[in-house]
């Protein structure tokens, strides 16, 4: 494989038995396959360990965590032991389709847009069941974007326009210079997390659907709750302080309101598809 570069899935994990197979099932189909799978499992007292112990790939290496380090140590775990060019963080309850890491990682290879730091694509959003409930569409034109125009545009909207880990594939020596996930903020980790990888480069914008986010009753996002949006106010206060970003007061008030009507929709979404997974079992 030399003149490839290694890529490194990272897979935190915690009580996703239920989830996990599929989700590095869809990871060994990459069309692309000179790749590393961490699995850094968070203590799982369900099934999650024993499953993750079937797949007999020598790519994947599971990793138990002598204490618990909560969500963002966690994650944090997981990206200390990448060896990988490029890093790809998912959840365990995620899926990537088959052309992910290949597209991606092609457009970071891309000498026309050696400016990026991060690929971003869209992402389907499916339910316990895997079905699709919702098709995410970028706000943004395919190409590279500016991490100030991608972060500005979240503040404004009251939400993460760029999406969750999976969605992105990301140059793991930018890391030294904008650090790990921020375990202090579980509520904005991801989109914290994207406005301080992206002080360093711009984002690829693909439109492709390429991997799909997952809610249920066991999912992070269930447990984020109203909270989200207090927290996503705080985020907008540190955008209007922060020198590279300089959010404007326009964008703290429609921030602050949307925030509001965003969470709020969104935990009605969960709330209804968490039920009717219940209800089909």
């Amino acid at each position: 494989m030399d003149g490839f570069p290694l890529i490194t899935v990272c897979v935190p994990a915690y009580n996703n038995g239920d989830f996990i197979a599929a989700a590095l099932e869809s990871i060994l189909r990459q069309t692309y396959a000179h790749f590393e799978i961490i699995v850094a499992d968070e203590h799982s007292s369900d099934k999650t360990t024993s499953v993750t112990k079937g797949f007999c790939d020598p790519r994947i290496k599971q990793v138990q965590n002598e204490a618990n380090l909560g969500l963002g140590g966690n994650w944090n775990k997981a990206l200390s032991l990448a060896k990988g060019k490029y890093i790809k963080l998912m959840g365990a309850d995620d899926l990537l389709y088959p052309d992910c890491v290949s597209l991606q990682m092609q457009a970071l290879e891309n000498p026309s847009n050696s400016g990026a730091v991060l690929a971003v694509c869209n992402s389907d959003v499916i339910d316990a069941n895997g079905e699709i409930v919702l098709r995410r569409r970028f706000r943004f034109r395919p190409g590279l974007a500016s991490g100030e125009k991608l972060i500005r545009n979240s503040v404004r909207w009251g939400t993460n326009l760029i999406g969750e880990p999976v969605v992105g594939l990301f140059k793991r020596d930018v890391l030294s210079k904008s650090g790990m996930f921020d375990p202090a903020n579980p509520y904005m980790i991801d989109l914290v997390f994207w406005a301080e990888l992206l002080k360093h480069g711009a984002a690829f914008m693909d439109q492709s659907r390429l991997a799909a986010f997952r809610i249920s009753a066991r999912s992070v996002s269930t447990k984020v709750g109203l909270k989200q949006a207090a927290h996503f106010r705080s985020f907008i206060r540190k955008m209007r302080a922060d020198p590279v970003y300089r959010a404007s007061r326009l964008d703290d008030i429609l921030g602050c309101f949307l925030s509001f009507q965003w969470c709020i929709l969104r935990n009605l979404l969960i709330k209804f598809q968490s039920g009717t997974a219940r209800r089909n079992k």
